[in-house]
């Protein structure tokens, strides 16, 4: 048996040769240890008109804030392009170009870590009827397969794609993959400019979408997931637009809010193409109005005539498939669940935004059990 005096001679000499060893460089994404960070890359596509150039220009600062304020992620991690030469905001960091969106993507490569979280979210015009989609730029096009191939090259186990475009929907197929979570503001077959990102963002912001779809979509426990904000937004996105009714060639809408939201994306600037006017007996001192999401067994009366169409039903992507689910189905909403592996929600139930590590498993949604 050694002797103490041994052992200990032993770990001093052992100590001598580590020090005088020169350290081995680390390899990008491989064997990677200690805590996770989240980096993300923002996205916005030509604006075209000034209101929709107001819109893309909101909603990219409100993502800057939510990640760097709300969810703690630094700034250094985050990088924001903006396809609108005219956005001078700090936080972008240049234009965005086919060119100068793959870049930032390779960027993060060699940079991201496995126990890391990665976001890119887009937010514009898109066009679905290229083969693949794009993302409208300066220059040539941003394609999803050159975000897919982008994406594919960082390591990091939580991704996370925001798709917020026009053509959101048409790019799932491409941008799907297992362990990736991807939120569309559509689906395949549409093609509008959505109202779904607002939503999506007031839910994150507020808080409000916590708990959404509870018991069964995850509980009230002070963190959004991105199930969580997912089903929110599709809920109150579709009351929103259910709410509307036509009065000539203005919209009357009932309820504090649903004015103000209307008033924001549509009302400014004034006289600005694209606009749409609001009826003088629009009520906005109210609650907001509660409505059917779909007539109720399926009867239309004529409360229902002048409403505006149901054109957006934003999809999530969680499983590796092409398409993705949506809550709004057949009966109306439906929030997507998730309680087992496999199904549309499960893991976008333990992913939030900003947040390297994936929330713990719930008694619905065992490890390594169907």
């Amino acid at each position: 048996m050694r002797t103490l005096a041994a052992l200990a001679l032993a770990a001093i000499l052992a100590t001598a040769a580590l020090a005088g060893s020169a350290p081995s460089a680390p390899v990008a994404g491989a064997g990677a240890t200690g805590p996770g960070q989240c980096h993300a890359v923002l996205v916005g596509a030509m604006p075209g008109e000034a209101l929709y150039a107001q819109h893309y220009r909101d909603w990219l600062k409100r993502l800057h804030v939510y990640l760097t304020q709300a969810a703690g992620v630094p700034a250094a991690n985050i990088v924001v392009l903006s396809g609108d030469k005219d956005f001078k905001d700090p936080i972008v960091a240049g234009l965005a170009t086919a060119e100068s969106v793959r870049k930032a993507l390779a960027d993060m490569a060699a940079k991201v870590k496995p126990q890391d979280q990665f976001v890119l979210a887009l937010v514009g015009h898109g066009v679905s009827t290229e083969k693949p989609p794009t993302l409208v730029l300066p220059g040539p096009d941003v394609t999803v397969q050159e975000l897919a191939d982008g994406l594919a090259a960082i390591a990091a186990r939580n991704q996370v794609l925001v798709n917020l475009s026009s053509a959101a929907g048409s790019g799932v197929s491409v941008l799907a993959r297992k362990e990736r979570v991807v939120v569309a503001a559509n689906s395949p077959s549409e093609g509008n400019e959505p109202v779904f990102p607002e939503f999506f963002l007031r839910g994150l912001e507020s808080k409000r979408a916590d708990g959404e779809g509870a018991p069964a979509a995850g509980a009230k426990d002070g963190r959004v997931s991105l199930l969580e904000a997912y089903n929110w937004a599709t809920r109150e996105a579709a009351l929103w637009i259910m709410r509307m009714k036509k009065t000539g060639a203005e919209w009357e809408l009932e309820g504090k809010e649903s004015v103000e939201i209307f008033e924001k994306l549509y009302g400014t600037p004034p006289g600005a193409p694209g606009t749409q006017k609001l009826a003088a007996g629009s009520d906005r001192t109210r609650p907001d109005a509660p409505v059917q999401i779909k007539p109720l067994g399926g009867k239309i009366d004529e409360s229902w005539i002048s409403r505006r169409v149901l054109s957006e039903h934003a999809v999530l992507e969680d499983c590796g498939e092409r398409d993705g689910a949506s809550a709004l189905r057949e009966a109306g909403y439906e929030p997507l669940a998730g309680r087992k592996p496999g199904e549309p929600g499960n893991l976008a139930r333990r992913v939030v935004l900003g947040m390297a590590d994936l929330l713990p498993e719930t008694a619905e949604t065992p490890a390594g059990k169907p």
